[in-house]
């Protein structure tokens, strides 16, 4: 096995079981549908909070995606050949958690005109969520891929998994927002932006490493 087989084998294997791919489309689809209805659905409610709602709804999503990132390569005995293949582990983990969020997070984006106009958030200013989407969600996948790494071996590891990395998920939400906020104001937001990246560039350093740490101590 080679690091070139290895991505094209989880990118196949994420499209065979495309049904997880879909289950975090229609989570978030149906959450952008059904806040409306069950809070306010007039515009002068709507306009100002659909920040918020798309990315609560992103990062519920990519929590339902992430949850269950390793369960089957425990099961089927593939993250043994992970440990025993010679191959550098981070660079493995990074490698899976690229594919998770190219496949999961493309389709989301291209709904999300669709969606961001149900909630009335202005057209000119789309390109800025789609920024902080780009910038901000692999920081979601890489801190969750250490949650999913931490409970792999656990029957029952999902609650755990969310108590573990749902805090962690908060200040990039926050900036998230702060920058679809500042850009309705029409006050500068690249600082919020800057942020984003930064804490996506940091998880992405850490998180291969410390994933990899969690698997071994899984394995043993």
């Amino acid at each position: 096995m080679n690091y070139r087989s290895f991505l094209k084998s989880e990118w196949l294997t994420l499209v065979r079981r495309k049904q997880d791919t879909i289950n975090a489309l229609l989570f978030f689809v149906m959450v952008i549908l059904l806040f409306p209805l069950g809070v306010d659905p007039s515009k002068a409610f709507l306009e100002p909070a659909s920040g918020g709602i798309v990315w609560c709804a992103v990062a519920l999503s990519i929590l339902m995606a992430v949850e269950s990132m390793y369960k089957e390569d425990f099961n089927d005995g593939s993250l043994e050949q992970w440990l025993t293949s010679g191959l550098s582990l981070p660079y493995l983990v990074f490698l899976k958690v690229f594919v998770q969020w190219l496949v999961v997070i493309v389709p989301l984006l291209l709904v999300l005109p669709l969606l961001a106009n149900m909630l009335f958030f202005p057209i000119e200013q789309l390109m800025v969520m789609i920024s902080t989407l780009l910038l901000g969600t692999p920081a979601l996948f890489f801190i969750g891929a250490i949650g999913s790494a931490l409970t792999v071996s656990l029957r029952r590891g999902a609650v755990l998994m969310l108590l573990l990395i749902l805090p962690l998920y908060i200040p990039v939400i926050i900036f998230a927002t702060g920058a679809i906020r500042a850009a309705q104001s029409g006050m500068s937001y690249s600082g919020q932006l800057a942020i984003l990246a930064a804490i996506s560039l940091t998880a992405l350093v850490l998180s291969p490493l410390m994933a990899a740490l969690s698997i071994k101590a899984s394995m043993n």
